[in-house]
């Protein structure tokens, strides 16, 4: 998903494994354009627009993950990692590549019964954002923790993810590392679909700001084998998380 679920979801797009798990194709690439907008705890509203690509390779137990963003900013914030940083400045327009993450997971145990699956994962961000165009904020940071997935009669599949983010100490905007979790569940529904909710929180990733919490709703359907389609829709809990947010795209596996 878009930058703005990135924090919690680049392992996804957001949902648990699903029937992506199930198929034989190991590649697939993901266009997901997206919108986000609110005022942040800020006093002006702040529209952010992204078109990310994604590309993914999952075998067996391991899962590896490429997310490329551009994105578009109107307002006086800053991206960082899933959450806007409060800045001083004027709302103007800012266009350009947005930070690279890369993450890798591996599924360490299988679910039977009332035990979960968990997979421990890992993710870099790459700073390639222009932290001169509030995109950014030119340092790295990295996340490391677990998912945990549950299969109920295949119909049912509960999930949640617990993880630690160490972020790079960017001068002037007070970052300080922050848990991160988010909990939901998929439930089968006729024609290869899937409905979604989950409760996203990205924790307080800059001092003295308040915390950054999300709940999302989505649909996922495969149109074929090899095409999946997914639109959702955000709605921002605190005063630091995007009032509103949604976006839609497909997934080709190949």
């Amino acid at each position: 998903m878009a930058a703005l679920l990135t924090g919690g979801c680049l392992l996804g797009p957001c949902l648990p494994a699903l029937a992506r798990a199930q198929q034989s194709r190991p590649f697939s690439i993901n266009v997901e354009p997206s919108y986000f907008g609110g005022t942040f705890a800020t006093a002006h509203t702040i529209r952010v627009y992204e078109l990310p690509l994604s590309l993914e390779y999952h075998r067996a137990r391991l899962r590896l993950r490429l997310e490329i963003p551009y994105i578009a900013l109107q307002g006086a914030g800053l991206l960082n990692g899933g959450s806007v940083i409060q800045t001083s400045g004027h709302p103007v327009w800012r266009t350009g590549l947005g930070d690279i993450w890369a993450a890798a997971s591996y599924r360490v145990l299988d679910t039977s019964g009332l035990r979960p699956s968990i997979r421990p994962y890992v993710k870099i961000k790459v700073p390639t954002a222009s932290r001169s165009n509030g995109l950014g904020t030119g340092q790295p940071d990295v996340e490391f923790g677990s998912h945990f997935e549950w299969n109920i009669s295949g119909r049912l599949l509960p999930y949640a993810r617990a993880g630690y983010r160490m972020a790079g100490r960017a001068r002037g905007l007070k970052l300080q590392n922050t848990l991160t979790f988010e909990a939901g569940a998929s439930l089968a529904v006729p024609y290869h679909g899937y409905v979604t909710a989950l409760f996203l929180d990205n924790g307080t990733p800059q001092r003295g700001a308040g915390p950054f919490e999300q709940l999302i709703a989505a649909y996922t359907v495969r149109l074929s084998p090899a095409l999946d389609f997914q639109t959702y829709l955000t709605r921002g809990l605190t005063p630091n998380s995007p009032k509103f947010g949604a976006g839609m795209g497909f997934t080709e596996k190949f």
